[in-house]
């Protein structure tokens, strides 16, 4: 499986806060996608929002492309 997870300084200009997006959404990839390639652009400030809530929409977002 490929990956590329793209966070932009539009959404934090602390590289702290755009790798810690990148890691949650590469775990999740890991965790819910088996097998393909994949592009994430990330619009929002995911930072903040508690990873539960977070796999949720994930698995939201999953389900319609599948």
């Amino acid at each position: 499986m490929q990956i590329a997870i793209v966070v932009s300084k539009k959404i934090s200009k602390k590289a702290v806060v755009r790798n810690k997006i990148k890691r949650r959404l590469r775990y999740l990839c890991k965790e819910l996608l088996n097998s393909g390639k994949f592009v994430i652009v990330v619009k929002k400030d995911i930072s903040e929002i508690e990873f539960e809530k977070l796999r949720n929409d994930f698995k939201k977002i999953i389900s319609k492309i599948s």
